[in-house]
Parts: structure tokens; C-alpha cells; sequence
């Protein structure tokens, strides 16, 4: 029996990325796509079985589709897994390899460690962040590494005790940058959950390792397409609220009467994070 498999968020589709995928052996590979069927190349039903398959609602974004595969429970059956964009370039497959290594250390294992606030980031930075996330930090203060949600590797038995990533699922598909929240509030969770430790890198630089390159929606040293006209309205407002809200939430902890603001913001932060169905 297999006891590592791949969770591959399914978007751009390059056939050499997959092709060499479908030739491992010793790993079992997972798609979650966010595309529709018909808009899915036919070689990836040619190389994958349908079982392999998982083609979910388009939101959440990478982190959406790797919570929507944790809810399958598919991967209780393996003792590592492995969550990846396809449009990573793997240089070398000993990443395998020394991964699994890293992860008799450390609770989960990123490509690169990178430096300032895209790997060590916090609530008091970026408070809005956690507004969503039904887990929430001890202290305003509180600090903590990340993974990309390009790649990073964890257990089974990490994941059983972390429950659930913490996603910003976007119903209304606002803004891509949204991802970037669930990546700092699962991170965050992560930290709070396992420790200050619990991360390991493949590289000390950000985005690349000897094994892994990451990009940009597909591109090396892409940027993120901001919002514009009304979703950028509507993006203000979120951030906005999101970080009153999350700063009264911590004024008040203690009190039992909390404010008449959390009541109305709250429901109004849920309607543009939470799934809608």
C-alpha cells in the first residue's frame, strides 16, 4: 500500500508536469480542479483514473481546493501529503525524498523560507487576515512563519490533530488576493496548533529550492491582478471591516457583553467568506 499522495490543485494544466506525475510509481496523485469538466484538457482523464480526479465549485481558491480534499477523506489512508499548484516547476524529484525526511522533524515542511513579511507575518500586521477563521489567535501579538500555498507537506496524523485549514472561500469571486488570508490564517493555526518550530524548508530562499520553483499564476515573478471598480469597493470594505472587527474582538475578550458592532459586522464578514451553496 501507498503511504504518500500528491493533492494537486488543477488550474493551468502543463501535459509535461503531468505526464512525469503519472509516472511515480510510489506516490498516489489527486487533482482538485476549480475548472469546469469541459474546460479540462482530455489527457489528464487519459492519465489519471476518475477516481483521481476531484472537480469541485470554483472558490477558496489553492487553499479552497486542498480543504475540499481533506473533506473527501481520502488522505486518512496515507502517512504523508504532499499539496502543490501545477504550475511548480519541480527540478528534481529527490524533493520526495527529503521532505519526508524534514518531516520527522517538523510538522510541515514549505520549499523556501524566504525572508520578512512573506514568511514571518502576524495578527498585528495583518489583522484582517484572521477575521474569517473560526480558529483565532491567543494575542493580538501573536507571530508566526508560513508556507506557500504552492507547495508544503504535512502527516496524516498532523493533519487529524489540526482538524481543518482556515479558507476564505470568496463566494462572490472578489479577489484572488484572498488566498493570501487563508494562507496567513492556516499558517497561524498551524504555529498556534504544533508550535513556534513547526516548520521546515527545502531552501532558505523564498519561492525556489534545488528540487522546486514557484510562480505566479503561472508566471515567474507574476504579480496578483488587483481588483477594480465595485469588487475593489467591495475588497476595501471587507478589509476594513475585517480588521475593526477582529480589533474590537480583542479589546473585548473577558467581557460578556460583547459589543452591538460584533452583531452586525459578523454576519456581514460571513456573507463575502464563508461557502455559499
Amino acid at each position: 500500500m501507498k503511504t504518500t499522495a500528491f493533492c494537486i490543485t488543477g488550474w493551468h494544466y502543463p501535459p509535461e508536469f503531468y505526464q512525469v506525475l503519472s509516472g511515480l510509481s510510489s506516490v498516489d496523485i489527486y487533482i482538485v480542479s476549480h475548472q469546469k469538466r469541459r474546460v479540462m484538457p482530455s489527457f489528464i482523464f487519459d492519465l489519471f483514473a476518475k477516481d483521481q480526479i476531484l472537480i469541485r465549485s470554483n472558490i477558496g481558491y489553492d487553499w479552497g481546493c486542498y480543504q475540499q480534499f481533506i473533506s473527501s477523506d481520502l488522505w486518512r489512508q496515507y502517512e504523508i501529503l504532499f499539496f502543490m499548484h501545477d504550475d511548480i516547476k519541480i527540478h528534481n524529484f529527490n524533493f520526495v525524498e527529503e521532505t519526508e525526511k524534514l518531516l520527522k522533524d517538523f510538522a510541515v515542511v514549505g520549499n523556501g523560507r524566504g525572508k520578512g513579511g512573506v514568511s514571518f507575518t502576524g495578527v498585528r500586521s495583518h489583522p484582517y487576515a484572521y477575521a474569517h477563521s473560526s480558529w483565532k489567535p491567543d494575542s493580538y501579538d501573536f507571530q508566526h512563519q508560513t508556507v506557500r500555498g504552492s507547495f508544503f507537506a504535512t502527516t496524516r496524523s498532523a493533519l487529524e490533530k489540526l482538524r481543518s485549514f482556515e479558507v476564505y472561500w470568496d463566494p462572490f469571486k472578489i479577489f484572488i488576493g484572498f488566498g493570501n488570508w487563508s494562507t496567513k490564517a492556516s499558517c497561524g493555526k498551524m504555529e498556534a496548533t504544533f508550535g513556534p518550530d513547526c516548520f521546515g524548508y527545502l531552501s532558505e530562499t523564498f519561492g525556489s529550492s534545488d528540487y522546486i520553483k514557484e510562480f505566479v499564476r503561472g508566471e515567474e515573478g507574476g504579480d496578483i491582478n488587483q481588483p477594480e471598480g465595485l469588487k475593489l469597493k467591495i475588497y476595501e470594505i471587507i478589509k476594513r471591516v475585517s480588521r475593526v472587527f477582529l480589533e474590537i474582538s480583542f479589546r473585548e475578550r473577558g467581557v460578556k457583553a460583547h459589543s452591538g458592532w460584533l452583531l452586525v459586522m459578523k454576519p456581514f464578514l460571513k456573507l463575502f467568506s464563508g461557502k455559499l451553496y
